[in-house]
């Protein structure tokens, strides 16, 4: 008798240092902040069709920015240098490819931050 609740005090040991380990990594997973629809990257101008530039304000310094066309292939990967203002040039044939569909995508990563994206209109 006393082996059995030995052995379901050893168990109920396990489960209880287990949901403690399971509390700790989620706290790591807590500390990745969301950026605030104000804050987030935005363009200046509406896009249009086979445009070669795309302008953008809210800039992070060492944000990543991946752009993708309407069929989620991506058209160019973009590193921010300075805070604000920036524009991303294309070439025709990036321009051609972001022009393919109605709409396009950006995503935005920056460490420490949840990675956000954002959907735009190709304008004729």
């Amino acid at each position: 008798m006393k082996k059995v609740l030995g052995y379901v005090a050893s168990v109920a040991a396990l489960f209880a240092l287990g949901g403690c380990a399971s509390t700790s990594t989620q706290g790591s997973k807590a500390s990745v902040k969301t950026v605030s629809t104000a804050k987030q990257i935005k363009l200046r101008t509406n896009y249009h069709k086979n445009a070669q530039k795309l302008e953008f304000k809210n800039g992070r310094k060492n944000a990543k920015l991946t752009v993708l066309n309407g069929k989620k292939q991506c058209v160019k990967k973009f590193s921010v240098a300075n805070k604000g203002n920036f524009d991303i040039k294309l070439s025709k044939a990036q321009a051609k490819k972001l022009s393919q569909c109605k709409t396009f995508k950006y995503a935005v990563a920056q460490k420490g931050y949840k990675t956000y994206t954002v959907s735009n209109p190709v304008c004729k």
